[in-house]
């Protein structure tokens, strides 16, 4: 099988990578090199800052050579016990303006490489909407014209406040910051609205935005500017786009068919976490045998105790920290039955003892 090699510009960097085989009828084969995501990025940034790796990836359950993993994928949890291990080691809760400013221009993925050669921005927003989740797992995005306003919801798929603060300002970071060069310096984003509260010392680094963020609002929502939508981008490449769109619609294919298993069994786990089904009780209630559950678990990069843990530290994250509840009833809501072992299992999650955890 022959490989093809894509080579061309991106924000006037040259940039290649080996595509799978050709087929006969001219479409891209199953086997796209491996692209990084978003943790990736992420990833090269820390550790060009001096973040040691073996305390960024401690008890996380993946390393830096699984993110260069050709079939490996973080699920949401996971993405949610990285940003947020991120954000405690730089100890800058505003971690992803930073970012912004140097990770779209570290290393591309798919999903980069296509909406940068996508001829216009209005198209380019498109293909954000229907391919970001194949650069991370944290949010969705919906495109919504209304009223003259063209506006992108964001569904955040985690709970803690700091890392859904980080995952939606970095969607606006990557739409004002990606086509400043096509649009002569100007912003793109108007302004940004998000539910959670304003993070302590944002006033001290608002100045640096070239956009107003709201926060207490009652959706996550980017308001980018109608009229330079049309505006053309300096490295359009239709055939660079199809190529690459193919390779993004296969990842696109593997990520939802792996959020679908996996999804369906956090959402029974979270309606029974006080008394928590195993692999078994909870393969009979999703009409499967224990067997192929386990396969698809599998096949998904995941375990079903993975994502038992994953509901119980989702939930557990929120009730410290949006409650006053004794530490020792979330215990037991949860499913531990002594609260000294959910205190171990915690500290295993996030490196803080629970109380530790709520007093940050």
């Amino acid at each position: 099988m022959e490989l093809i090699l894509i080579s061309f510009w991106v924000n006037g960097t040259p940039v290649s990578f080996y595509s799978g085989g050709m087929t006969t009828d001219g479409t891209i084969s199953a086997a796209p090199r491996h692209l990084p995501s978003f943790p990736g990025l992420l990833t090269q940034i820390l550790l060009e800052d001096g973040i040691d790796a073996a305390e960024l990836f401690e008890g996380l359950g993946f390393d830096h050579q699984d993110l260069a993993s050709e079939t490996f994928r973080l699920s949401a949890l996971q993405h949610q016990r990285f940003i947020r291990r991120a954000l405690d080691l730089s100890g800058n809760p505003h971690l992803a303006m930073d970012v912004s400013q140097r990770a779209f221009h570290v290393k591309y993925s798919a999903f980069l490489m296509a909406i940068a050669n996508a001829g216009r921005i209005s198209r380019a927003l498109h293909l954000i909407t229907r391919y970001n989740r194949i650069y991370t797992r944290t949010l969705s995005v919906h495109s919504l014209v209304s009223d003259g306003r063209v506006i992108l919801e964001v569904e955040p798929h985690v709970t803690d406040e700091a890392v859904t603060y980080f995952a939606v300002s970095s969607l606006a970071f990557l739409v004002d910051t990606f086509f400043k060069e096509a649009l002569d310096g100007r912003h793109l984003v108007l302004r940004a609205e998000m539910t959670m509260r304003k993070p302590d010392g944002f006033d001290r680094i608002s100045h640096q935005i070239g956009f107003e963020m709201l926060f207490d609002c009652d959706r996550n929502r980017v308001f980018v500017d109608p009229d330079l939508i049309e505006t053309p981008l300096n490295y359009a490449d239709p055939q660079t786009v199809r190529l690459i769109t193919e390779i993004c619609e296969k990842q696109l294919q593997e990520t939802n068919a792996e959020d679908g298993v996996a999804g369906a069994v956090m959402s029974l786990l979270l309606d029974n976490l006080s008394s928590p089904p195993n692999l078994e009780q909870a393969a009979e209630m999703l009409g499967l045998s224990g067997r192929n559950l386990r396969r698809k678990l599998r096949d998904s990069g995941t375990t079903y105790q993975a994502i038992l843990d994953g509901a119980r530290e989702s939930l557990a994250t929120k009730l410290l920290l949006e409650t006053t509840e004794p530490i020792s009833s979330i215990a037991y809501e949860l499913g531990f039955d002594h609260p000294s072992h959910f205190g171990r299992a915690f500290k295993k999650w996030t490196g803080k003892s629970p109380s530790a955890y709520r007093d940050r």
